[in-house]
């Protein structure tokens, strides 16, 4: 919630900075979730197949997460290319 306060407005000359800033460390957040679901995997010790398991929720997770960015960027740069058009 406090970042919202933080947030400069759109055409503020560090918004891309803040934008860099805030999905690097939303990233980062996700990477070390992950790390520690497989850290608490290797204490509990359980059977194999639930490693698997994660790992293959991760990764269906992971591809649609990289198909929903991938469109979304193309959204962005087909509207961008038309507001330049215009």
């Amino acid at each position: 919630i406090f970042a919202l306060f933080l947030r400069p407005k759109k055409d503020h000359k560090y918004r891309f900075h803040w934008n860099l800033y805030h999905h690097g460390v939303g990233y980062a957040i996700l990477v070390l979730g992950i790390i520690n679901v497989f850290k608490g995997l290797d204490i509990l010790n359980p059977e194999n197949k639930w490693k698997s398991a994660y790992i293959i929720v991760i990764s269906v997770l992971g591809g649609i997460a990289v198909l929903l960015e991938a469109i979304t960027w193309i959204v962005v740069i087909s509207r961008k290319s038309r507001s330049r058009k215009a």
